[in-house]
């Protein structure tokens, strides 16, 4: 009598497909759609929808876990590095807010309660109203990275995250493309828009630019994702000429041309910062992909050199790149004095005064969404005394905000997500888990380039995109490989 033994991560793989959570899935696609539309987020109340959003979907998908809570315990385990690195940010957002006894305040941070002398009770945070409202965003991204671990379990349902945030990007663009060639100016929920720029859907054109350089990010990796699934070259030209012509029909080129339409967008917002970011990221992580995979590096040379010549010298000088070089140029002057760009002195200038505001709260920082109003009394005169909402250098508004333990948080989530992803791409051979780790890893190294001169993370929609493709990146690093289970499925018990 012979008995077969079928493998437990193949078993566990089937009874999750017994979780109907289509509709959560649905759901995160439309959010991620939805963010960036009404400014950003970037408003109270489109900060509660986001919230509203999350909670219902993450509650939506622990009805739809009901009866495999112990494949769902396994599940997040396996991401419980992350979780837990998001959890802890939570847990000291909200223990901004709490009121605690005046000695815990004084000892924690005495800056804070000298800003609340003769109080009988404290909070770390020295501005409650807004540190809730950034706590409450914190909730929402660790709610978003829930619900995508645990909605997005096979690579079709990653492959169609990669998609949607491809395809967003690209409205961001036809929008950016049509409100900017009419230069419209108008007024949308108490703000002032003139769109001399592309600015797609957001108030600030270097949002608009790192929103694209993560969406671009996650392009590149899908299409070097479809590249990999390319058929061998054909033997004779009539074979050669109908594999071109195939081609050019295929979803890749389409998915090649929505890549250009973004670059075109991104070009055009003329954002210093947001273009070398994306091209210094893909070069970057480009050469890391050839160092670590071998196998794909004929492929991967192809598509960045065909972004290079084609995306840069052709479509990027069509629509104007040479004044975004010409933006970079003159780092020198300033629009005080009647130059044509900001330089990138000035523009950190308020990074640079805001270091002595992170020294006085050094440990936990001076409350979540507190820094416009706390950095009032830390202008110099040299500085002058112009209104600033942001640093723009999300480093030093993070530690500004939260203090070096909210940075070191952070910051370990970000470098244990690269570490992760790169493994990937040194490991795995699957296509797809070894596209969506080199656009995580793009995304990345983009945006800790652009967060030295801007406030990415400061924009709900984009701090939302990011922390969806971290996900994506712990996702791929657990798809089962597929020479694993064909393996695996072979077993059998002895006889």
């Amino acid at each position: 009598m012979s008995t077969s033994r079928t493998p437990i991560a193949h078993t566990r793989h089937d009874r999750t497909d017994a979780v109907h959570d289509g509709g959560v899935f649905v759901g995160l696609l439309c959010l991620l759609v939805w963010a960036p539309l009404p400014l950003g987020s970037n408003r109270v109340w489109a900060i509660g929808l986001l919230l509203i959003a999350a909670v219902a979907l993450l509650g939506w998908a622990l009805w739809a876990w009901r009866g495999h809570y112990q494949l769902m315990q396994a599940r997040l385990a396996a991401f419980r590095v992350p979780v837990g690195l998001l959890g802890a940010m939570v847990a000291l957002s909200w223990l901004q807010v709490i009121p605690l006894p005046v000695e815990w305040v004084q000892a924690i941070s005495p800056t804070s309660a000298m800003a609340q002398a003769g109080a009988d009770s404290m909070t770390l945070s020295v501005d409650v109203f807004q540190s809730q409202l950034m706590a409450g965003l914190s909730f929402t991204y660790l709610c978003v990275f829930l619900v995508a671990v645990l909605c997005v379990r096979t690579g079709a349902r990653l492959d169609t995250v990669a998609q949607v945030l491809v395809w967003s990007g690209v409205l961001q663009a036809v929008i950016g493309a049509v409100l900017f060639s009419v230069h419209a100016k108008y007024t949308l929920f108490f703000v002032d828009q003139l769109h001399d720029r592309m600015k797609g859907t957001f108030v600030y054109h270097n949002s608009m630019a790192g929103y694209l350089c993560m969406c671009l990010s996650v392009g590149v990796g899908l299409m070097l994702a479809r590249l990999g699934d390319s058929p061998p070259i054909a033997p004779t030209w009539k074979a050669r000429l109908t594999a071109a012509v195939a081609f050019v029909l295929s979803p890749k080129m389409r998915l090649r041309m929505l890549l250009i339409i973004m670059v075109i967008a991104l070009v055009l917002t003329r954002s210093r910062m947001g273009n070398t970011a994306f091209f210094v990221a893909m070069l970057v992580v480009g050469l890391a992909g050839v160092v670590l995979a071998r196998k794909t590096a004929p492929q991967t040379i192809a598509l960045i050199i065909s972004l290079i010549v084609i995306d840069v010298l052709i479509v990027g000088t069509g629509v104007g790149l040479e004044k975004v070089v010409e933006r970079i140029q003159e780092t020198d002057l300033t629009d005080a004095t009647g130059g044509k760009a900001e330089s990138v002195q000035a523009r950190t200038e308020a990074a640079r005064t805001a270091i002595a505001l992170v020294k006085d709260y050094a440990l936990v920082g001076s409350g979540g969404g507190s820094f416009y109003n706390v950095f009032l009394s830390y202008r110099t005169p040299e500085y002058g005394y112009t209104y600033v909402d942001h640093t723009h250098n999300d480093y030093v508004e993070i530690a500004s905000d939260f203090g070096l333990i909210g940075l070191g948080i952070l910051g370990s989530l970000v470098a244990l997500t690269l570490a992760t992803v790169l493994r990937v791409m040194a490991r795995r051979r699957s296509v797809l888990p070894w596209g969506v780790a080199f656009g995580v890893a793009m995304a990345i190294v983009g945006l800790l380039l652009h967060s030295t001169v801007d406030f990415n993370l400061q924009i709900p929609a984009n701090a939302m995109t990011i922390v969806v493709i971290l996900a994506m990146g712990w996702i791929a690093s657990e798809l089962p490989s597929k020479r694993r289970r064909r393996k695996t499925s072979e077993v059998q018990a002895p006889a």
